[in-house]
This record gives structure tokens, sequence and C-alpha cells, in this order.
């Protein structure tokens, strides 16, 4: 039995193909420059990351649900085990403000290995709090809380 690892790049690039756009049109549709987009597809190390807001660009572009491959995500949001707050905050709001919370808790295990990280918890509920999404905030309020 062979496994298959999933990629984010090689879904999108899938997408692409099955599409039939051309990096040019992508480009064109998504409203991302195309040296930009050429950066974030590419499959080397030097890869740019990607926002959740390009992913979700992505999506509607592919006429895929909100939320799509966001299990692929947190990839974008660990570098050589150093986590990006500013692309953290804006997944954990994401992921909230579409349901996608089986998405969410493996974050949170791993965010609270160190319980610094307690406060992206706090920020994410305080930016949906702001985004008039109690119920969405009360969740990671109740995380800060129990941690």
């Amino acid at each position: 039995m062979q496994v298959v690892t999933r990629c984010l790049r090689t879904e999108i690039e899938h997408q692409q193909k099955l599409h039939g756009y051309s990096l040019t049109k992508l480009a064109e549709l998504t409203r991302i420059p195309v040296g930009n987009l050429s950066s974030i597809l590419s499959l080397n190390e030097a890869s740019r990351s990607m926002t959740i807001g390009q992913l979700d660009t992505l999506a509607m572009v592919f006429n895929q649900a909100p939320g799509w491959q966001y299990e692929l995500y947190p990839d974008e949001c660990y570098s050589e085990d150093r986590l990006s707050r500013k692309r953290l905050v804006p997944y954990l709001v994401r992921c909230a403000e579409v349901g996608r919370y089986d998405c969410i808790e493996p974050i949170v295990s791993k965010l609270l290995d160190n319980q610094k990280n307690v406060s992206i918890l706090f920020a994410v509920a305080e930016k949906l709090f702001q985004n008039e999404k109690p119920n969405e905030s009360a969740y990671f309020y109740n995380l800060v809380i129990i941690y």
C-alpha cells in the first residue's frame, strides 16, 4: 500500500490543470500578481508563504467551498518550527468563521506546547469579537480560560 502525502501546492496545481488555467490566467482571475503567484506556487524550499486570503481567493476561482484545503494550510504558518503569528491568527479566525473547527483543534494542541501562545488564542478571540462573531469568539475565550 502506497501512502500519498497531500500538499497544498500540488492540490492547487491539480485544480489549475483541471480548469485549464495558465499561471497568467490564474493571476488575472485571482488578482494576485503573476510573480507573487509563481513564487507562492513554487514547490521548492524558498517558496513564498501564502496568506489565508490568497487561499480563499484561489478556492473561489476554482469554485470550491469556503474552507477549501484549510487542513493543509498550517504548514504556511510554521517555518523551521517557528510560528508566524501574522499568518496563524487570520487562519484561525477564518477557520472559526467558516466552521472548520477540525482544523483548529490540532493547531491549538501544538500552540499550547508553549504557554506563551495563549496570547495568540486571545488575539483570535478578540478579532472574532470585533468582527461581531460572538459564538466563534466564545470558543477561543473558553480556550484561554482553560489554559
